[in-house]
């Protein structure tokens, strides 16, 4: 049901809510006054009657009290004041014929008799105007209550949310249709009459009913979905932030899904109190979240384990290079003065030292590849490309298309990090056999793309997973989103992967 269907109790609009001037019946009433009229005229005539006699006197009132009295009814005061001035019209003729007799009491006759039916009109069509004005008002409440009852309704049944009303003694009343299929309680009528406990679980159950529905709760941080402490400790306004409620999760076609209950007390207390219970879906919210929790853990620890390597390769590589040096030099000095003494020493000396310099070296490549900021993404792409192709076990291919130019240093910084991580994830996990990369450059964005031959890996692996792989997943889209793109990475089990990044960039400048 829609709030335009609605028909206030199954009436239809009466009569006397409308003009009478634009109704036929009441103009066929009027046809009916007129036929009296010269009925009443026609019998006098062919009778002889005289028209002082009582009988005749006051037919006015007899024949035409009627009349008025169902217009009245029908019409209100309009069309009884209407009815009684057209009498009044057609009584004309008997006011001349009684003037010209010089008969007054005639005269007086038939004007008390129209004061009369003016009266009648009045107060009948009066008190007939007032009971349809109210009625109105009445239908016009019942309708505009109606079609906010069908409104809620239709927004009830349309939420995508799980939303159950109960009662007070914890029993299910209602529930939409989201609510069904979440619920597995099959319909509506299902769903009446069972407890609760029986429709959402013992957990959400004891949140509800505990927790939200608290007598101690205010009625408006219940319905923000809150609890509170105790009356003493409210006033500390963070103590209710830290009291949300938590989710709770169901198993919802095969898939679990957290929902997190929020409630709203309606009605007095006793036994009309309903309670409306809203299952707010916080799945994805929340798995994000889980998810940058342990991407922000993992770059803490990642740098923490970096650090460690940095200094365990300066101390197995660099450090005793340098401790070897410095006793060869001790080794010379010992030596005495003699001018024929040979110079292999000092050869080795300086193998010690290049291959110091040379180790330095990469271990600076690694954390901040100069080619970067010197050659540009597309150097140092294909530098990852081709160190990731020289460690062995992979075939691989850069591509670049379009316009080649150089980018805003945080976007090419990006897109190589994004470029590195995906190579890396290639190498560790998806037992490809060719790699290709290729950097797609348009006008107002930059596409890079990583793909492989591999194993793949099904969604619920990244999703699920919180070390490995999928935490390199996070971290590529929060780079991406960061620097104001996006990324796209599909795979399929046993058929690859793709990483895709869209990053916008300034349009190029003619030269």
């Amino acid at each position: 049901m829609t709030a335009r269907d609605v028909n206030p109790a199954g009436r239809n609009p009466t009569v006397i809510s409308q003009s009478p001037w634009a109704d036929s019946r009441f103009w066929i009433l009027q046809l009916a006054v007129l036929a009296l009229a010269l009925i009443r005229l026609a019998v006098t005539v062919a009778f002889h009657l005289d028209p002082t006699s009582i009988g005749v006197e006051f037919s006015t009132l007899a024949i035409f009290v009627v009349p008025v009295v169902v217009v009245s009814l029908n019409y209100g005061l309009a069309g009884g004041l209407g009815t009684a001035a057209w009498i009044a019209v057609l009584s004309i003729p008997r006011f001349i014929d009684a003037s010209r007799g010089g008969k007054s009491s005639a005269l007086w006759a038939e004007a008390l008799q129209l004061l009369v039916l003016f009266g009648l009109a009045l107060l009948i069509g009066q008190r007939t105007s007032s009971e349809a004005r109210s009625r109105d008002q009445a239908d016009a409440s019942l309708t505009a209550r109606l079609r906010a009852e069908a409104l809620y309704q239709d927004i009830f049944e349309s939420n995508s949310s799980p939303i159950l009303i109960v009662n007070a003694d914890g029993v299910v009343i209602q529930a939409n249709r989201s609510a069904e299929r979440a619920f597995r309680i099959g319909s509506t009528a299902g769903a009446a009459g069972r407890r609760l406990v029986d429709v959402v679980g013992a957990a959400a159950s004891a949140v509800v009913l505990g927790e939200l529905v608290s007598e101690t709760v205010p009625h408006d941080r219940r319905q923000a979905g809150l609890t509170v402490a105790p009356a003493d400790d409210r006033r500390d306004p963070d103590a209710e932030v830290g009291r949300r409620i938590a989710p709770v999760a169901f198993e919802v076609d095969g898939e679990s899904i957290l929902y997190r209950p929020t409630a709203t007390l309606v009605g007095p207390l006793g036994a009309d109190r309903r309670m409306q219970v809203i299952f707010e879906d916080v799945t994805a919210e929340t798995r994000r979240h889980d998810l940058l929790e342990a991407y922000a853990n993992q770059v803490v620890l990642g740098q923490e384990e970096e650090r460690r390597r940095i200094a365990q390769e300066l101390h197995d590589g660099p450090l005793q290079a340098l401790i070897h040096l410095c006793r060869q030099i001790d080794a010379l000095d010992a030596r005495p003065d003699d001018v024929t003494a040979p110079s292999a020493p000092l050869a080795t000396m300086r193998t010690t030292v290049e291959e110091t310099v040379a180790e330095l070296r990469s271990i600076a490549r690694g954390l901040r590849p100069s080619i970067l900021d010197d050659l540009g993404l597309v150097a140092s792409l294909n530098q990852v490309v081709l160190e990731a192709i020289g460690r062995g076990g992979l075939a691989g291919e850069f591509q670049v298309s379009g316009t080649e130019r150089r980018l805003p240093p945080d976007v090419e910084l990006t897109v190589f990090r994004i470029a590195q991580e995906a190579v890396t994830n290639v190498e560790r996990h998806a037992s490809a056999g060719r790699l290709t990369v290729t950097l797609d450059f348009d006008e107002g964005d930059l596409r890079l793309r990583v793909e492989d031959d591999g194993i793949g890996f099904a969604r619920h692996q990244v999703r699920d997973s919180v070390d490995g792989y999928s935490l390199g997943l996070p971290g590529m889209h929060e780079r991406a989103r960061l620097a104001g793109g996006r990324l796209v990475v599909r795979s399929t089990p046993g058929k690859g992967t793709s990483v895709e990044a869209r990053m916008p960039v300034p349009p190029s400048t003619p030269s």
